[in-house]
């Protein structure tokens, strides 16, 4: 009897990793973009409205914001896999566990950024999140970094620190200050749960994502203040939370399971210049100097960057 070979093991691969015809290939490429672009087209007010609330203490923004993306979240994810649902969950594991955390930190920091800088200032410190995420990723899982996305880190600091220099010159405020890094320490928090995010695989993560949401509620529990969020407030804060974040996070994580991600990572930047545009259309809130040069230095390096990534790995 001649000899038993054992199948070769079966390896799994990420949703759409195989290689299609062209045809196929070029359409879901296209819809990866667009559902990316959508994503953070519909999340661009998400600024302008945070700092159209007039009366809600911050805990309650805070709570009814992420409490609306978790319950919004895991009822898509309930109608989806349905009876499946404990199986998604168990199957997080401690990256999805780091995960959910680091967000509940990032979702915590990013509304004190709002709050007490501008829109722009936010948003601007916010787009170096692909350089922290290198650079962890560097650290903590050996993923090597190249050397244009050095450069590029050393010119989005310097932005920065041009920024920032605008915060502590001529009109001081420690508001001002205490957002600025607020946002900076949300862009560290979110750059580590891409980290652990990659470190996860091909999971569908989006338990931890809707998970964060329901951690930081929970902590704001204590603090809220519900009769002092007017009715204005509260159609915000509902907008914000159970239709804005959710639909917003949804299309941007669907359209990275089909472009690559330096494509996506790029079109992240749709946020940041439609929201300070619209904060300084409807609100007056326009950048200072200081924004507009730093900004211009961050966002040309992570645009320079991610646009070096795509020529270089264009798809068929």
């Amino acid at each position: 009897m001649g000899r038993i070979v054992a199948p070769s093991p079966v390896r799994r691969f990420p949703i759409m990793s195989v290689a299609p015809s062209t045809r196929s290939a070029r359409a879901l490429y296209l819809r990866g973009i667009l559902l990316a672009a959508a994503g953070m087209t519909v999340i661009s007010p998400d600024g302008l409205l945070l700092h159209s609330i007039e009366s809600a203490p911050i805990w309650d923004v805070l709570f009814w914001r992420t409490f609306g993306l978790g319950l919004a979240l895991t009822a898509v994810l309930a109608a989806v896999y349905r009876g499946r649902l404990p199986g998604l969950l168990r199957a997080q594991g401690w990256p999805g566990a780091a995960a959910a955390v680091l967000m509940a930190m990032a979702n915590f920091l990013f509304v004190v950024a709002m709050l007490n800088t501008s829109v722009a200032n936010t948003l601007i410190i916010m787009a170096t999140m692909p350089f922290w995420s290198a650079l962890l990723g560097l650290v903590l899982i050996g993923e090597a970094v190249r050397g244009r996305t050095w450069v590029a880190i050393l010119v989005a600091l310097g932005g920065i620190a041009v920024i920032f220099s605008g915060s502590v010159g001529e009109g001081f405020s420690s508001d001002t200050l205490l957002g600025d890094l607020a946002a900076l320490g949300a862009a560290l928090c979110y750059g580590l749960n891409l980290v652990m995010l990659r470190r996860a695989g091909d999971r569908d993560m989006t338990a931890a994502l809707a998970m964060s949401g329901f951690i930081t509620a929970v902590f704001c529990v204590p603090f809220l203040d519900p009769g002092a969020v007017s009715p204005r407030d509260w159609a915000i804060l509902g907008t914000l939370g159970f239709f804005i974040l959710p639909v917003a996070l949804t299309l941007f994580l669907a359209g990275a399971r089909y472009a690559p991600a330096a494509e996506v990572a790029l079109l992240s930047l749709v946020e940041t210049v439609l929201g300070p545009l619209l904060a300084w259309a409807v609100l007056g809130d326009a950048p200072t100097t200081h924004a507009l040069i730093g900004g211009a230095l961050v966002l040309g390096a992570v645009s320079g960057n991610a646009l070096t990534g795509m020529i270089r790995r264009a798809p068929a």
